[in-house]
């Protein structure tokens, strides 16, 4: 063969090899850091964990601080259904001890979508804060869950929201203390 023909050869492969290969910014390493986060032994349901992150925007993080956000992202739009709910309900007209049970779950909620509003923000400056934060947020899920039972409210779309709290921050906080 004419060292034409091997130069063509080679680029042929060459190229064909670097055309079909995904490049770096294609291949996410999100299916590794899923399987990390999720699978670890501090979290609650790793199944919900799995779900949570099933979606194109954790399939896009690269890294642990962009998984964090979006992690941060979806339990803070989930919090915020769960109170637009809780705040239609108190609305309606219902009895004092149980509007006062939707109150406190009002405060809960308020405070988790604000909270979980700023993690990621505040995980560039202090992940040890950051980290903190998260994890006080689970138990307000309980505060509500509480005031709930004591006021005999049956409200289980409220149950899932309180129940997706603790999940939601749980995972944030396993996230966060691996930043530490």
């Amino acid at each position: 063969m004419a060292p034409q023909s091997h130069l063509i050869v080679f680029l042929t492969i060459f190229l064909s090899v670097y055309v079909l290969s995904p490049s770096p910014s294609m291949v996410a390493a999100s299916p590794a850091l899923v399987a990390k986060v999720c699978s670890s032994k501090t979290l609650l349901d790793h199944n919900f964990c799995f779900k949570a992150l099933a979606n194109p925007q954790a399939a896009a993080a690269k890294n642990l601080n962009q998984l964090t956000n979006v992690v941060m992202k979806s339990a803070a739009s989930n919090a915020q259904t769960t109170l637009n709910l809780i705040t239609g309900m108190a609305k309606k007209p219902t009895s004092p001890g149980s509007l006062k049970a939707l109150k406190t779950c009002e405060e809960v909620y308020r405070y988790a979508v604000r909270s979980f509003g700023m993690i990621y923000a505040e995980l560039r400056e202090d992940a040890m804060s950051a980290n903190y934060d998260v994890s006080v947020i689970g138990p307000e899920a309980d505060r509500c869950a509480q005031a709930l039972a004591a006021a005999k409210v049956n409200a289980p779309e409220i149950a899932d929201g309180n129940r997706n709290l603790l999940h939601y921050s749980a995972i944030g906080g396993d996230i966060t203390a691996t930043l530490n």
